[in-house]
């Protein structure tokens, strides 16, 4: 039950406050940032880096290193890409005072993709160096 507590509801239940917190936010209240530089598709590119961080670390960890390629990527890589897609509709049709983008979920599915490669990496260098370990 805790390892269900840690690793399925508490992510769970931030995803929903910043869903919640994000859309309720009209776009007028956010403040201006200067001019020249996407700050909207970085801040995208951004959380969903660290969304699909947490999850492909977080789910490595639960398998105890070893987990199934396919499950991995489904919770790390699209279960964020499609979280993404239904912000961006939900912020359409549902959302008035807030807009819909094809550029926000774009920089959405690049932020989880160039996750996903360096979590991927960064753990077979790790396992790597920790085979080649010599005493």
């Amino acid at each position: 039950m805790k390892s269900l507590l840690r690793y399925i509801f508490l992510p769970l239940l931030i995803v929903i406050l910043i869903f919640i917190a994000t859309c309720l936010i009209s776009s007028s209240e956010i403040p201006d940032m200067p001019e020249g530089i996407p700050w909207d598709k970085l801040a995208h590119f951004g959380m969903f880096f660290l969304l699909s961080s947490v999850s492909l670390i977080d789910y490595f960890r639960l398998c105890k290193g070893n987990p199934p390629l396919l499950r991995w990527l489904l919770w790390g890589f699209f279960v964020p890409v499609f979280y993404g897609g239904v912000i961006e509709l939900l912020q359409k049709y549902f959302f008035v005072f807030r807009s819909a983008e094809w550029a926000d979920w774009i920089a959405d599915i690049l932020g989880s993709l160039v996750a996903t490669v360096i979590v991927i990496i960064f753990l077979k260098k790790r396992r790597y160096s920790k085979k080649n370990l010599s005493l």
